[in-house]
């Protein structure tokens, strides 16, 4: 029934700011931009995954986390801070589990990185 493929879509007040949010800060590429329609598609770096968004008067953030995975933690927080990226806190680590950083995309939509530090 389902095939290979995952996305993820959000509403967002500019779409020129939220693409240069995920393009520009974190690096994805950009698929699809109409301008006229108000709508938009990312790449991430992970197979068959991307991000879109809808240029929308109101926004409510989303309050679950899209998780992008990362080698390093700490390498991954100082690049994407050096980018201008905003964290929210600290980096949580869950002993012999996982490291979490947490952060928001330009409307306030949750966003988190993830170090696995177990084989799953």
């Amino acid at each position: 029934m389902f095939v290979p493929g995952f996305t993820v879509w959000y509403n967002v007040r500019d779409i020129e700011q939220s693409l240069a949010f995920y393009t520009g800060k974190l690096g994805f590429e950009l698929l699809f931009h109409d301008p006229d329609s108000g709508m938009a598609m990312v790449k991430t770096n992970t197979d068959q995954c991307v991000i879109g968004f809808s240029q929308a008067e109101e926004v409510v953030p989303s309050t679950s986390s899209t998780v992008f995975d990362v080698s390093n933690m700490e390498d991954a927080v100082h690049t994407l801070k050096q980018q201008g990226v905003t964290f929210i806190g600290d980096i949580e680590t869950i002993p012999d589990f996982v490291k979490l950083a947490t952060f928001t995309d330009p409307d306030g939509h949750s966003l988190m990185l993830s170090e696995q530090l177990v084989e799953l």
